[in-house]
């Protein structure tokens, strides 16, 4: 049985023209991994899938570097499921630190 861990990131949604934020997401997915280096690997490839751009919106998103992982266990579930996104009303410049 595989080990799951989910990986949380942050990213921030911007007008293309404007480059103002429009919101900040807080995204959860699960990843079977062997450990956190192998899941947050995972979750970085992940995002530039994610974060691709859409020509046909005036928005786009990029992910502004915060992972936080935690390993569920020994489950049976199927991966790239997203467990957890919430659009957080906040300002955040594309350079914010998280320290």
């Amino acid at each position: 049985m595989a080990r799951w861990f989910g990986v949380k990131g942050l990213y921030r949604w911007y007008n293309k023209a404007t480059g103002q934020t429009l919101n900040v997401e807080e995204r959860v997915v699960l990843y079977a991994a062997s450990d956190h280096d192998e899941a947050l690997s995972l979750a970085e490839a992940d995002a530039s899938k994610y974060c691709s751009a859409d020509p046909s919106t005036n928005f786009a998103i990029e992910p502004i570097g915060w992972w936080d992982s935690y390993e569920i266990g020994e489950v049976e579930i199927n991966a790239g499921i997203e467990i957890h996104s919430r659009l957080l009303d906040k300002s955040l410049s594309s350079d914010a630190s998280f320290a």
